[in-house]
């Protein structure tokens, strides 16, 4: 069984022994607890389970994303059958309306992918993004190109192509558009203020935790705002990461580490 697949079946048997798993933004588990469960997943399969899925993936599906994403062919066979898994495992089920071919009418058809709270999981354990839940609820959105509250298929892998496979041009305007918290085409000042509270400020002590945040804002303000108007559009962010990359990721993680990504991708062509 993939390494992948294991991970959720791992998720999965401790839903159903009573353990408890924190899905909220403010008690991830250690690194060193994601990291023991890594390499105890090949003895937690369940073969019966995995029996059942039997994916079938139309032609026409693969040459779409092919053409839409970085992914080989091979990838995205693979990662259909992952997602197919994956959701089988922990997915949830979902209606959404599609136009039929032959009809302006819209009908309704049952669907199925991954809610908000198991994507965050998921961005967790495959990923390593422990971030806060500001920030995943930023990439769910960026995920859920149909704005349904679920993730499908197709949105899952150009997703995926993105944070996997992306330029430095596409994972600028991916980190742009997550940290844009009200999607006006700017981040302000109060939007830099709420990320950078929500990563720095864990245990607020008797001084004013904010004064801290604060002071950061404006220095973070006088080094990427090059027009000078107390926020920053596009253009501020991408020069200023293109001078400094490290600063792609300045506002919070939204992206895995390179490390992960192919270790990720080396999984996916042995998925079966």
């Amino acid at each position: 069984m993939d390494a992948v697949t294991q991970k959720a079946m791992t998720k999965k048997s401790n839903l159903k022994s009573g353990t408890k798993v924190s899905r909220g933004s403010k008690q991830w588990p250690p690194a060193k607890t994601v990291n023991s469960k890594r390499k105890q997943l090949s003895e937690l399969c369940s073969t019966k389970l995995m029996s059942k899925v039997k994916p079938t993936i139309p032609p026409n599906f693969v040459d779409n994303l092919f053409k839409q994403t970085r992914f080989t062919k091979k990838e995205i066979v693979g990662l259909c059958k992952l997602f197919k898994k994956l959701v089988a495992i922990y997915g949830v089920e979902s209606t959404s309306s599609v136009a039929a071919m032959s009809s302006v009418a819209l009908i309704t058809i049952p669907t199925q992918g991954f809610d908000r709270s198991m994507f965050r999981e998921f961005l967790q354990n495959e990923f390593g993004i422990t971030t806060e839940e500001i920030l995943t609820d930023r990439i769910f959105c960026f995920f859920d190109q149909r704005n349904d509250g679920v993730i499908h298929e197709d949105e899952w892998i150009t997703g995926l192509s993105v944070l996997l496979k992306g330029t430095q041009d596409e994972r600028i305007k991916y980190t742009f558009t997550i940290y844009d918290l009200n999607n006006d085409g700017f981040i302000t000042k109060e939007e830099i203020f709420s990320l950078l509270r929500n990563c720095l400020v864990k245990h607020p002590q008797d001084e004013d935790p904010d004064e801290g945040v604060r002071e950061l804002v404006d220095i973070v303000l006088r080094k990427m705002d090059c027009d000078n108007d107390s926020k920053l559009s596009f253009e501020d962010f991408s020069t200023s990461v293109i001078k400094q990359s490290l600063l792609l990721e300045a506002f919070g993680q939204c992206l895995p580490s390179r490390e992960i990504s192919e270790s990720f991708l080396n999984s996916i062509n042995s998925v079966q």
